[in-house]
């Protein structure tokens, strides 16, 4: 049975993502304050996808399960408003006083597409409604300023270079749509 890279990925890369995640959380004290209440509840992060890759029928998954999604992954929220990794595996148990946030990976080009434009992919929340408020809170107006801490490390001016960059590269991505034609120009056609 093919096992998504993840599994195997998951032990060095999700403490890393969780330290990323507390650092951003961390910069915005507004959100670590409406995290603080909820000290010891868990959230459950877990992935569905109805993109399937034509696969090869040995690299198929042998129980028809989607076998290429990421494992599930918990979180508990420590008395500082923060993130602790506790668990993560293909099942998780539910637990009564959490919530679970299932996110909708479509294709890879869709989702690149998504990243690049700014936006997030479907979530559906699932549980305690305060929490899901703070929740939906946290996925609206969090932001990673990526060019504050670049200069943090490196000085101001290779942030503002490495700021204007990015965005000349996005704006051009956004202009980019595969398989539409010249708009002001009209088809190949009609400019003969």
């Amino acid at each position: 049975m093919l096992s998504h890279p993840f599994t195997w990925l998951g032990p060095l890369v999700l403490p890393r993502l969780t330290l990323l995640l507390n650092h951003v959380v961390a910069s915005e004290p507004v959100a670590s304050g409406k995290l603080q209440p909820h000290a010891g509840r868990t959230i459950d992060l877990q992935w569905t996808s109805t993109f399937a890759p034509p696969l090869p029928r040995f690299l198929q998954p042998a129980d028809g399960s989607q076998g290429l999604l990421p494992p599930s992954v918990r979180f508990v929220i420590t008395p500082a408003g923060l993130f602790e990794l506790v668990e993560s595996g293909p099942f998780l148990s539910p637990c009564s006083d959490g919530l679970t946030l299932t996110i909708e990976l479509s294709d890879p080009l869709t989702m690149a597409r998504q990243l690049l434009t700014g936006q997030r992919p479907d979530v559906r929340i699932e549980g305690d409604a305060a929490l899901a408020e703070v929740a939906s809170w946290l996925m609206n107006h969090l932001r990673w300023d990526i060019q504050d801490d670049v200069a943090r490390m490196l000085g101001n001016a290779p942030a503002e270079w490495l700021r204007t960059v990015g965005e000349s590269v996005r704006q051009t991505l956004q202009r980019w749509r595969p398989g539409q034609r010249d708009q002001a120009g009209g088809s190949p056609a009609s400019r003969r």
